[in-house]
């Protein structure tokens, strides 16, 4: 005996396996490469910070007076910073972000050889956790520690 929404079912999973009643639908529409901009998105793009975040980023970030923030100048982008500097952004301090950046946190950036502002911005409490069970079962993140001085985002230990 089949109910109303067992037709329904049978009905939806047989159109997915179907081709599209549409002559038109196809292959996905991509531009000419004309038609693309001559530079990438983040090469447009700049910071929308304000002088008066820097306040803000300083608090929010515990930067306790031991590290410079400085905008970025309008051309500059985050895959290239100042140099001496390391790019950091809002959401990040938002989502937990703490300056001094941990050293565990510091270490694993080195060690897979990324920058700390292409973690995701919830990655930093993950990464927290996973540095307490670590140390908890006595596991090292590597053989030997490689921890330098970083600086971090555009900010700089003073």
């Amino acid at each position: 005996m089949s109910s109303p929404s067992d037709s329904l079912v049978s009905s939806t999973a047989a159109s997915i396996e179907s081709a599209s009643p549409h002559p038109d639908a196809g292959e996905p529409w991509l531009p000419d490469p004309e038609e693309l901009p001559s530079v990438p998105w983040y090469e447009e793009k700049s910071s929308n910070l304000k002088i008066s975040d820097i306040a803000i980023i300083k608090e929010k970030g515990g930067t306790m007076g031991k590290f410079e923030v400085v905008l970025p100048h309008p051309d500059e982008r985050a895959h290239r910073p100042p140099p001496d500097f390391h790019t950091f952004y809002m959401n990040q301090i938002e989502m937990g972000l703490r300056f001094p950046i941990p050293r565990f946190i510091a270490a694993l950036c080195h060690y897979i050889k990324i920058s700390p502002s292409q973690l995701a911005p919830n990655s930093y409490s993950f990464l927290l956790a996973l540095a307490v069970l670590l140390s908890y079962h006595e596991i090292p993140l590597m053989s030997r520690p490689e921890i330098g001085t970083h600086d971090i985002g555009n900010i700089k230990q003073l």
